[in-house]
């Protein structure tokens, strides 16, 4: 069973969906004036990288992005100082500018429409495409582009020309705020709002109950959906009170214990997520191979709905327990398959080994949740580790040495117990003037606060 919880009541509003308790899907909805994925801007082209066959364009208000040539259409000069429209189809982080298109996408209940393209795609949920496909290419002017999506599968054709002439009015509509600027800027911005998110959920999952923490909220839920079961729960942190705090928390953390014992750790670098499937403490009864078997398998379930929960995307290794059975090797792979068919992301097999090494790709629109919720360690500096207690007491073994030569009077350092254990542990400087300072802190560190000669 399938609920939808919505916490609206604050600034910052969170829509999850739950089955059985578990946490599925989530989004996070906050005020930013950052760019967003979707935001169509009037954009001028600053710089043509020909060996890149790029081109670096100003969005505006200091915000710059990156486009490929080949995704701005014949109808759009391509040259230094042209002017276009370009819509932002994937965030920028802080090595990598916003990555832009000038095929701009508008997006509606039906289907999406494209402008700068030509072609039909259908969603691979709808099982009888070729009706649907004849219909639109007959409605299609050049230029014109549709992804249809899964909720057109019993439409009428009068429904489908309706929402297609919407969209038309929206490009056509922009071209013409566009042709009145004289300089770059936002032309529409993609900013959603709670509702919008909570509309997107309730057709992907079709819960059987809504649950939301704001009466204003609850009544326009009412009025747009007035078959399905609207909650209304008052409580300052609705999230915390049905236990969905301490699963979002725990999408932070590199471990996931699965229930039959068996567990996942996984981690982010700069290139790659890489997920590691571990037997742990499962304690199988058959044979190795059917017991590796077994952990994998089970395990897909989990790894997908971490991927869509901590938002992953581009590729992704995951390292499944090596040792299978051709059989069950094949197994494997049909779960995985079968697995990426329900994502609503694009989600793409690149390979599965023999050893079990599985590459996916995924795309990527937005920041992860890691990205969007987390700075990184101020003392680690992101690496996930600290200096030990004795690399600190070599390092201030050494800077005594220089301090010493001056010949001071007294000395002040503040340091952990571990650390000063470790320094004393060394029988060295054992009468230099150190006036010691004992510091209650769990990280390592050492600082010589005071020298006087």
């Amino acid at each position: 069973m399938k609920k939808l919880i919505i916490n609206a009541a604050h600034i910052e509003k969170r829509v999850a969906v739950l089955e059985d308790d578990t946490l599925i899907d989530m989004e996070i909805i906050r005020p930013s004036e950052k760019v967003q994925v979707g935001d169509i801007f009037y954009g001028f082209i600053q710089k043509i990288d020909r060996k890149m066959d790029a081109a670096f364009v100003d969005l505006g208000n200091q915000n710059k992005g990156f486009i490929h040539l080949k995704d701005i259409p014949e109808i759009f000069e391509k040259n230094q100082g042209a002017k276009i429209p370009v819509q932002i189809v994937r965030e920028g982080s802080a090595t990598k500018l916003p990555l832009l298109s000038a095929v701009l996408e508008f997006p509606g209940d039906l289907l999406i429409y494209l402008h700068g393209k030509e072609y039909v795609s259908i969603s691979k949920r709808i099982a009888d495409k070729e009706p649907l496909k004849k219909i639109m290419e007959l409605l299609l002017d050049e230029n014109e582009a549709v992804i249809i999506r899964s909720n057109a599968e019993n439409s009428s054709n009068e429904q489908l020309e309706i929402a297609l002439n919407q969209a038309r009015e929206k490009y056509q509509l922009l071209i013409k705020d566009a042709a009145t600027r004289k300089k770059p800027g936002l032309l529409l911005s993609a900013a959603s709002g709670v509702f919008t998110s909570a509309k997107q959920f309730i057709q992907r999952y079709s819960p059987t109950e809504i649950m939301t923490d704001d009466f204003e909220f609850a009544k326009t839920l009412e009025v747009h959906f007035p078959n399905r079961e609207i909650v209304l729960k008052k409580s300052s942190d609705l999230f915390a009170d049905i236990g969905i705090k301490s699963q979002i928390e725990r999408l932070s953390r590199p471990v996931v214990h699965l229930p039959n014992g068996s567990s996942l750790f996984i981690e982010k670098t700069e290139a790659m997520w890489v997920i590691d499937v571990n037997s742990s403490r499962f304690k199988g009864t058959a044979a190795k191979e059917k017991t590796v078997e077994s952990v994998n398998i089970k395990a897909v379930p989990e790894i997908f709905r971490h991927i869509r929960l901590r938002n992953m995307s581009g590729m992704i290794i995951v390292d499944f327990i090596g040792g299978m059975s051709e059989a069950g090797h094949e197994e494997l792979y049909e779960a995985i398959e079968r697995q990426s068919r329900e994502e609503y992301t694009t989600t793409q097999i690149a390979a599965l080994s023999q050893s079990g090494l599985l590459q996916l790709t995924r795309r990527k629109k937005q920041q992860s949740f890691l990205e969007f919720t987390t700075i990184p360690c101020p003392v680690c500096y992101g690496t996930g580790h600290v200096a030990s207690k004795d690399t600190l007491a070599f390092q201030l073994e050494r800077e005594l040495a220089g301090i010493m030569q001056g010949e001071p009077n007294s000395i002040q350092i503040i340091t952990t117990e571990d650390v000063l254990d470790a320094f004393l542990d060394l029988n060295t400087f054992n009468h230099a003037p150190i006036d010691w300072e004992v510091a209650d802190e769990r990280i390592p560190f050492y600082q010589i606060a005071r020298v006087e000669n």
